[in-house]
């Protein structure tokens, strides 16, 4: 990898001109880097400097301006991975957990500062996002500041789970170049040998790994060669190790294999974690697994802990999931992995926000195994934790909707038979499992049509067919399109969540009515808004400090604003009654990076706990625009956009 010192700037500035496929004027680089002109010539004769010799220069011509010459395309790739490295918080942070893992001594921080080409302030951000990502989480390594120095304690094993968590975290799944290259440290082809060496040994024993895990596995063992060669080992264990006979005999002909090819040697420390990990990452073979075999694969505590959660969720929100053995099976080895000395989640590349506004309701789900997770493992589950759980909910929620009964739907279409027959197939193709299609009709016969048992007319007529309230219509193309298809998904959608709450439950209009109420509140501080609503609910005796402490934790672990606008706050800690509080903001404020202007905490008595599922329908799958609302302060400014959608649908 090639040594060449750049600052950030001018970093910058070769990324740039480099997708350029033409001169670029200085002017253009100058406004691109917000500097001046004479800024750009002094990079640019700063750069060629540094890159003499190696077949790179950026030309300059008058009235044309700068064009990047290259030689030797190698040589780029290898700089380009130097040159992204600092462009974001997120690159900084991760180059500064990365040399706090390889430095033998304290690293100073005007080094940093100049290496990075950052001011002391965005260092000091930068610095609080390290604390945050990297040293409070697992595996809680000690991060010392002494002055203008910092440091990671010296210990081995949590430095190599941090740069493990460094290489695996920005593994790309859709290439076979990955973005762990960039940091200089682990060489492609042993990488890639490793990678093959171990696919062969564990298929050899019938060990089957997830994808992170797989990852994580190659990693360590490439890290571990690396640190060894600078003469860094691990201790080993105290701790028992869990008996996996496969596994010790996979990690054994592994690390031999590879200390034949690799003219290393892996002593027993290092051979016991990666014992370790294929023993707490192998999958348990799903066709063993089912009611009657439980007790032989899943300890005591973990079946108690899946069958404490199943009963809260049935007490809180009347769910029964346990009949569902797929479910429960699948409930059971996540428990069971959580539970082990080692475990890795993969990171969603979508953004977290994106994958809640999808699983909102199975959020609130997931949300209740919080207490029974400190009674168990002794904390509480993180964000990444609560969203595989999410998603676990997810699909025990979509199997319960496809044994519901089906909704019975007729066809009305004013084309002849062959097109209603062909929208009969379209719409059994995608929703057989929803759909009852009881009759094809003619647009004409609804005067005599007897609609009282049906639930849904799919019609390609714009006009009013029944007056039935229990019965919907829906216009379609006679060529069902895509949007037409997406329709009707979110009808269908509706209904599901509709199924969830009780139909007596009140509204979110009439909750509005009689909430408490703060106007133009001044703040920047979402704690104090917290405490503010809460703040009305304790004075009226309705909740307890506890209802506030889960509050404040569970916007610890997964911020309550997820999109711009509103942000709704909520907590299954019971009330003495069911409520809302609101506050307007006199300005706008950043909540987890969302502008948010108003914010509605509930509190719910034990009986109204599935309200949550409600109001988090009306607030978020609705047709609401927030955008008309972002400039609403008042009482009454807010009750009439809410009055206004809830007469539209």
């Amino acid at each position: 990898m090639v040594d060449i010192h750049l600052s950030l700037r001018q970093r910058k500035l070769l990324h740039y001109i480099q997708d350029q496929h033409s001169y670029v004027t200085g002017t253009e680089l100058a406004n691109h880097l917000q500097v001046s002109a004479r800024t750009i010539r002094s990079d640019v004769a700063e750069i060629n400097e540094n890159l003499q010799g190696t077949g790179i220069s950026i030309i300059s011509k008058r009235s044309l301006g700068y064009l990047l010459k290259v030689e030797d395309k190698k040589l780029l790739k290898e700089l380009n991975q130097v040159s992204n490295t600092f462009l974001t918080r997120d690159d900084r942070t991760r180059h500064m957990a990365f040399c706090l893992c390889l430095a033998e001594e304290p690293i100073n921080l005007y080094t940093l500062e100049d290496e990075m080409f950052i001011s002391r302030t965005t260092l000091e951000h930068d610095l609080a996002a390290l604390r945050k990502k990297y040293v409070l989480p697992y595996p809680h390594i000690n991060y010392c500041r002494s002055k203008n120095h910092i440091f990671f304690e010296d210990n081995e094993r949590k430095r190599r789970i941090i740069l493990n968590t460094l290489f695996s975290e920005n593994w790309n799944y859709n290439a076979r170049g990955n973005a762990f290259y960039q940091y200089q440290y682990l060489d492609e082809e042993l990488v890639d040998l490793i990678m093959l060496e171990s696919q062969f040994y564990l298929r050899k024993y019938g060990i089957v790994l997830e994808d992170i895990n797989m990852i994580v596995l190659n990693l360590a063992i490439a890290i571990a060669c690396c640190r060894m060669n600078d003469g860094h080992f691990l201790e080993s264990r105290k701790e028992p190790l869990p008996l996996d006979p496969a596994c010790v005999h996979a990690a054994d002909d592994l690390l031999e294999s590879l200390e034949k090819k690799l003219g290393c040697i892996f002593p027993d420390s290092e051979r016991q974690e990666i014992y370790l990990h294929l023993s707490c990452a192998r999958l348990l073979d799903s066709s063993a697994l089912s009611f009657g075999t439980l007790e032989l694969y899943f300890a005591p505590e973990t079946i108690a802990f899946a069958n404490d959660y199943l009963a809260l969720i049935r007490e809180k929100f009347q769910l029964s999931f346990s009949d569902n053995e797929d479910f429960y099976i699948t409930l059971l080895q996540y428990l069971r992995y959580l539970s082990m000395p080692l475990h890795y989640l993969n990171t969603i590349q979508t953004h977290t926000d994106i994958v809640r506004s999808n699983l909102l309701i199975e959020y609130e789900i997931a949300i209740l195994i919080q207490p029974l997770a400190l009674s168990y493992t002794g904390d509480y589950w993180d964000e990444t934790e609560l969203m595989y759980l999410a998603f676990c909910i997810s699909g025990a929620l979509e199997a319960a909707n496809r044994t519901y009964p089906k909704l019975k739907t007729v066809i009305m279409a004013h084309l002849n038979m062959p097109a209603s027959w062909h929208l009969k197939q379209k719409l059994l193709s995608a929703f057989h499992d929803y759909l009852e299609l009881t009759a094809l009709l003619p647009v004409y016969s609804k005067d005599t049509y007897d609609f009282s048992k049906t639930d849904l007319i799919i019609t390609t007529a714009n006009k009013t067919l029944t007056c039935d309230p229990h019965c919907k219509t829906l216009l379609i193309s006679p060529f069902f399109t895509k949007t037409d298809q997406m329709n009707l998904e979110k009808h269908i959608f509706q209904i599901h969540i509709n199924r969830l709450y009780g139909q007596k439950l009140p509204s979110l209009f009439q909750l509005l009515q009689e909430a408490f109420w703060h106007e133009a509140i001044l703040t920047d501080s979402r704690v104090s808004i917290i405490e503010l609503l809460s703040r009305d609910f304790l004075d009226a005796g309705y909740v307890e400090l506890d209802y506030v402490e889960d509050l404040l934790r569970r916007e610890a672990i997964l911020p309550f604003a997820f999109q711009p606008g509103v942000a709704f706050l909520s907590s299954l800690v019971p009330s003495k009654k069911t409520c809302l509080s609101v506050a307007t903001l006199e300005h706008r404020i950043k909540w987890n990076s969302y502008k948010i202007r108003t914010v509605i905490l509930a509190a719910v008595c034990p009986g109204d706990s599935t309200l949550v599922f409600k109001l988090l329908n009306e607030l978020y799958y609705s047709s609401r625009n927030y955008e008309d609302a972002k400039f609403l302060k008042t009482k009454e400014e807010l009750l009439n956009f809410f009055a206004d959608f809830a007469y539209r649908t």
